[in-house]
């Protein structure tokens, strides 16, 4: 089988690229996976905070009406 060396020479150079482009995706997916995460994790402490200060305020309110 007889490969153009011109043709041969586009197919690495696609290949560098297609591999460049992979690696900038996969970084950039990471990113925003790490984002989305760092984002659960402060929405989950909001809520929580938020239960607690629900709770507490509820009970200094039955507090004060006795």
């Amino acid at each position: 089988m007889n490969i153009d060396p011109v043709q041969f020479g586009k197919l690495i150079n696609a290949v560098e690229t297609l591999e460049s482009n992979v690696e900038s995706l996969t970084a950039q997916v990471q990113q925003l996976n790490n984002q989305i995460t760092g984002g659960k994790g402060v929405a989950m402490g909001l809520m929580i905070t938020a239960g607690g200060l629900g709770a507490g305020l509820t009970k200094l309110l039955e507090a004060i009406s006795k």
